[in-house]
């Protein structure tokens, strides 16, 4: 049944998701839609530019020739150099020259010519800011009908240059028809394409500002399919951004749910553990190092999900709510461990983790209490770690400052944790009634010698530390390099795996015992 419902629910997931994808997909590319006109209009004008290019190009190329030397000369003393200005353009056919009069008497094809340029092209070249027009007419050189670049300088002459209609029309193409984009070419209002396939949804004209020119774009069925398929990779792209998001936020939501779930309930279930790290301290030089004290560490083995990391539902439990009923379950464990060997704890202490959130609420003092009730006196073998990395408001900080001064005139011991990596720093240990700074691993991880980067930083602590009479003990100590820095810096006491790795209640029970027998 629990299979069944498992894969009908993977099933429906699936099916979900997939209809989500597809909705995101059909949606982004609706969205893309009304931005087709913007494409179209840009893909028009773009054809135009290109088209205004050419011809301003083709302008510039035969400048040279109107110049005065050669309209008042004759053809035959420039004809050579004029017909091989014709032969290395591409699109350019036939060129002719006109004097100052507008009578030709020059032409690439034939040599000496005479015949006058209309007068309607000379009104339209006195019209235009630069003298410079297009005509789609029958040449009187070939009689073919063809698209002349006229262009003039009153008081020299002008240059007419023949362009078959077709290379003006497969410009347009170049542009337009790899997005099936049907168009009308107009010069002069005359069509120079044909057979136009006028079934379209929408069309765009565009005149041209330098050139008497118009291009006319027509959008099918076709255009907005192409339109659509080009731009298919941002639907997909649109679609699988927002369904990863979906399913992580899903996959984050149901973890979330489910691991506080299980959190809530393992207490109950006893799935909760503590591990003891020791603390030590260089005493005489007959017994080295003795265990002055250890850290309660809170460990959590779940049977789905097994060990399940501290930094990981530590944070939960902050967010959820149930840090208060973790946090008094290690105190209970603490004062139990205690009671229970009373004669092995002589003089040690237990360290147990307060949260911020935990300490700053009104009742922390009641719940304490109500744990202590009958056994007060063990206070003096208790130590609250106050962790440095949760803000707080002046309010909290006050019922804070409260709380642990209480605490501290029954005889708890307080200690800042990870001195130096939190948001309060100095602010936060002035305030407060601190007997002991924790120094952070980070701190010690690369020392290897007196001349690492991290001793300023260390010493600059232990200056904090006497000014404010406090002790230090240093966590994450792995080697005997970093002790051997530690020890010249004058620090003895000290926490981490080089001594000890967190162990359970009866191991930490041995190592007294242990202790206890080597100093008879």
């Amino acid at each position: 049944m629990k299979k069944h419902f498992i894969l009908k629910f993977k099933i429906d997931s699936g099916i979900k998701v997939s209809f989500f994808f597809i909705s995101c997909l059909v949606l982004s590319m609706a969205i893309l839609l009304p931005f087709s006109s913007l494409h179209y209009k840009n893909l028009t004008q773009g054809s135009a530019h290109y088209l205004e290019t050419e011809l301003s190009n083709i302008k510039t190329s035969f400048t040279p020739f109107l110049d005065t030397k050669f309209t008042q000369s004759s053809c035959a003393s420039f004809i050579r150099e004029f017909r091989q200005k014709v032969f290395n353009e591409k699109i350019v056919k036939e060129s002719g020259i006109f004097n100052q009069q507008d009578h030709f008497f020059c032409s690439t094809t034939q040599g000496d010519v005479s015949f006058n340029l209309f007068k309607s092209i000379r009104k339209r070249l006195n019209e235009n800011p630069v003298n410079t027009t297009l005509s789609y007419t029958k040449t009187a050189i070939t009689g073919e009908k063809s698209v002349l670049l006229i262009f003039s300088k009153p008081e020299v002459g002008g240059i007419s240059s023949l362009i078959p209609p077709q290379y003006l029309v497969d410009m347009v193409k170049t542009e337009l028809s790899p997005y099936d984009i049907s168009f009308k070419l107009e010069v002069i209002n005359r069509e120079l394409t044909q057979n136009i396939d006028d079934r379209s949804f929408a069309k765009y004209y565009y005149q041209s500002s330098r050139y008497p020119f118009s291009i006319t774009a027509y959008l099918g069925l076709s255009y907005y399919l192409n339109f659509l398929l080009n731009y298919l990779w941002f639907g997909f792209l649109v679609a699988g951004v927002s369904t990863s998001l979906l399913v992580f936020y899903k996959h984050k939501k149901l973890s979330q749910g489910s691991l506080g779930f299980s959190l809530s309930n393992a207490l109950d279930k006893q799935q909760l553990y503590i591990n003891y790290q020791p603390i030590v301290e260089q005493s005489h030089s007959h017994f080295g190092y003795k265990v002055v004290g250890c850290e309660s560490l809170l460990r959590w083995k779940d049977p789905q999900l097994g060990n399940v990391p501290p930094d990981v539902f530590i944070p939960l439990a902050e967010r959820s709510g149930l840090i208060q009923d973790l946090t008094y379950f290690v105190l209970q464990e603490a004062l139990g461990l205690l009671k229970t060997h009373k004669s092995t704890f002589q003089s040690q202490y237990i360290s147990v983790n307060i949260s911020r959130k935990v300490i700053c609420r009104d009742d922390f003092i009641e719940r304490v209490n109500a744990i202590f009730k009958n056994d007060r006196h063990f206070f003096n073998q208790i130590m609250f770690e106050i962790t440095e990395n949760t803000e707080c408001s002046e309010a909290e900080l006050e019922v804070i400052k409260e709380n642990l001064k209480t605490f501290s005139d029954l005889g708890v011991k307080v200690a800042i944790d990870d001195f130096g990596t939190g948001y309060s720093g100095l602010d936060f240990i002035r305030k407060f009634p601190f007997h002991v700074l924790k120094i952070d691993k980070v701190f010690v991880k690369n020392i290897s010698d007196e001349s690492s980067y991290a001793i300023p930083l260390i010493e600059s602590i232990i200056q904090i530390s006497n000014s404010l009479k406090t002790k230090i003990i240093v966590e994450g100590v792995e080697n005997t390099a970093q002790l051997s820095t530690l020890n010249n810096l004058g620090i003895n006491c000290i926490q981490g795996f080089h001594f000890y790795k967190p162990v359970p209640k009866k191991d930490l029970i041995n190592i007294l015992r242990r202790q206890k027998l080597i100093k008879k």
